[in-house]
């Protein structure tokens, strides 16, 4: 009962087994005691502990895996002593395998051994059976100190002793085991809580090279590696993409492209499963990377998903003959499905942003990229003193291009044309499609000649398209502006470059102009100050003759039938334009559509945007100026795109600028002012 008390106080299975040995060699007299014990769903008996006078027969016995099947042989019905088994070298001739897996020790003394009693060979063997009675270990009893056979009543002892002991064996294991779930389950919830402190940094990171070393720093805390690389499936090449790597043989790696139907990556791919492979140098399925050395390795290889799909692999490797465990592989599954969706997220990002900034058809950056990049340029060129140049590019008479060969190959003229900008540019160099046949480009550091050249060269080799087929006339007329030469602010460089386009379009297209050249002139000069302001404008944006003489007359008869109702009574006078007669259809347009507003929501007919007729857009924008007067800059930019054509308002804003340096907009010079 003591002893029984002693082996339940020890919840640690090495403990309880050597207290079972020493207990059974103490209580019942054995010199020679082994406990064996067979693991659940195993089908071999391992000694845990020993106890005898031959050191070199205990070690061996400690070494020895004896099978069931060997137990089971020395323990037929013939041999039983009451739950014992007596084995008599009398009745059982001992094989070479039982001499093999039971060596045997000389008895230290003479005596009762060879006298009829206990002989070197005779072995008295005790099953420890579970409450399920089931066999989970056996006690190997041989030398008894008195030298005398065993008894029925020495077999209940042993029996009694044996239930105690396979009682402290079950319960030694049950303790094990819950330390273990315990330290799985501990392990389990750091894992979890380390990829919740993660997931959060990891998925809120958009840029895709941050993305991966994240990845590569956050995997580390959860399972030690000495390599890892991240692949991405090609599906159009059928081939795995290295495109992330921390690795001696990195380079060789980012430069290697392998078959999805080769190696383990590629059979982890194809079948979406995960791969342990602690011996990667005799794996069939290896495939060496060109450049790199045959070493010893072990390998967790797992599938990226997202959505149902495999888009790339996770590996991370040990070297120099380190290994994985199964658990590992378990956590960088785990990890992984986490890094896919952070991966995806930032190639996402990356695709919709590329998209937002890009132009469709041409793969130049759009109107809106551009407008903010022309912004940051203004602004470094003020924080550094630096200068810049913007040209401001138009096909010329781009309609018949379209209507002589079509809308389809007049699409791949503007991106032929965009093809053009990007030779004639260098690295720092941004060019855009501004819009329709549009397109600007801004020139960090260049002056006026050095932008001039390259103005020159694109015309150039613009023009050259037509030589690629029959009926096809492509050219080019651009306009440069230099910050802070010409302009000094956002609007007033754009604008700048604006009037020198449309001098090149006056001057016969297929040139350049810099701002600040001799432009179109003039118009005869209307009767009122308003039409005069009109006229100018609409000779500085190209307008034909007769569009400028109705948006003239269509300013001169607003004037002055406001004028006319201010004086209470007075009629309108007769609309008269210098002598000349204005189209009479580009008038009726302006007067009858100065009301549509850009955005649809106008009247009478509800156009929008560029069905509008130009001059009537023209004649809104002078009547809101004459109508705000020193506000009108900020009512114009805040109306423009809704109210207001943008483009006409940033060209009307621009042009302001220019008279005020040398007129007063509304009449005389600055000379007459003063």
């Amino acid at each position: 009962m003591q002893l029984g008390n002693l082996l339940r106080s020890s919840p640690d299975l090495s403990g309880v087994v050597r207290s079972i040995a020493t207990g059974a060699a103490r209580t019942f007299g054995f010199d020679e005691v082994a406990v064996y014990l067979s693991a659940p769903g195993d089908d071999v008996f391992r000694a845990h502990a020993v106890v005898g006078r031959d050191e070199a027969r205990d070690q061996a016995i400690l070494d020895t895996p004896v099978p069931t099947a060997a137990f089971a042989a020395l323990m037929p019905e013939r041999y039983q002593l009451g739950c014992a088994f007596f084995i008599d070298h009398r009745e059982h001739e001992y094989t070479a395998e039982e001499l093999a897996l039971f060596p045997r020790s000389e008895p230290a003394r003479e005596g009762p051994l060879r006298e009829g009693g206990w002989a070197p060979g005779d072995k008295l063997l005790v099953p420890l059976r579970d409450r399920a009675n089931r066999v989970i270990g056996v006690l190997d009893l041989a030398d008894p100190g008195d030298g005398r056979l065993p008894t029925l009543d020495l077999a209940k002892e042993l029996e009694v002793f044996a239930t105690f002991a396979a009682a402290a064996v079950e319960s030694a294991r049950q303790y094990e085991e819950l330390e273990r779930t315990t330290d799985l389950l501990e392990q389990q919830l750091t894992v979890r809580h380390e990829l919740l402190d993660v997931s959060g940094s990891l998925l809120s990171t958009l840029d895709h090279t941050a993305v991966f070393v994240q990845i590569a720093d956050a995997l580390k805390t959860l399972v030690d590696y000495d390599t890892i690389d991240i692949a991405l499936v090609d599906e159009s090449a059928n081939e795995l993409v290295t495109i992330f790597a921390q690795d001696k043989w990195a380079n060789e790696m980012l430069q290697f492209r392998q078959p999805l139907d080769q190696g383990v990556g590629g059979w982890v791919v194809r079948h979406d499963e995960p791969q342990l492979v602690n011996d990667m140098t005799h794996d069939p399925r290896g495939v060496l990377v060109p450049g790199t050395d045959l070493e010893p390795q072990a390998s967790v290889l797992v599938p990226l998903r997202f959505m149902g799909a495999v888009i790339g692999l996770l590996a991370v490797d040990r070297l120099a003959g380190r290994t994985f465990e199964a658990r590992e592989l378990e956590i960088v599954q785990l990890f992984a499905n986490l890094a896919a969706i952070a991966i995806r997220n930032a190639r996402s990002f990356k695709e919709m942003e590329v998209q937002a900034s890009t132009d469709g058809l041409t793969g130049l950056f759009n109107h809106r990229r551009f407008q903010e990049a022309l912004a940051l340029e203004v602004a470094r060129a003020e924080r550094y003193d630096a200068v810049f140049c913007l040209l401001m590019m138009d096909l010329d008479r781009f309609k018949s291009v379209n209507d002589t060969v079509g809308h389809q190959r007049g699409d791949e003229v503007l991106r032929d044309v965009a093809d053009v900008l990007r030779r004639c540019s260098r690295e720092s160099d941004f060019a855009a499609r501004y819009g329709g046949e549009e397109f600007a480009m801004i020139l960090p550091h260049a002056d006026v000649d050095e932008a001039r050249q390259v103005a020159e060269r694109i015309r150039g080799q613009v023009a050259d398209l037509s030589a690629i087929e029959p009926g096809l006339s492509v050219t080019v007329s651009v306009g440069i502006a230099s910050f802070p030469q010409h302009a000094s602010d956002t609007d007033g460089i754009l604008g700048a470059a604006d009037a020198a386009l449309l001098s090149a379009k006056a001057h016969g297209r297929n040139c350049v102009y810099t701002s600040g050249d001799d432009g179109v002139s003039g118009g005869p000069v209307v009767q009122t100050p308003l039409a005069g302001l009109g006229r100018r404008f609409a000779a500085r944006v190209g307008f034909s003759d007769e569009e400028s003489e109705a948006l003239a007359a269509a300013l001169q008869a607003f004037e002055i039938a406001h004028a006319s109702a201010e004086r209470h009574g007075v009629g309108p006078v007769p609309i008269s334009s210098g002598g000349e007669t204005p189209a009479v259809d580009y008038l009726v347009d302006a007067l009858l559509y100065a009301t549509e507003r850009w955005d649809g929501g106008g009247y009478p007919e509800g156009l929008r945007g560029e069905s509008i007729p130009r001059v009537a857009r023209a004649l809104a924008v002078l009547r809101a100026y004459a109508h705000e007067g020193a506000g009108v800059s900020a009512a114009l930019r805040a109306a423009a795109g809704q109210r207001y054509d943008p483009r006409m308002v940033n060209r009307f804003l621009a042009f302001l600028g220019e008279e005020a340096s040398r007129w007063d907009p509304l009449g005389g010079s600055a000379a007459e002012r003063g």
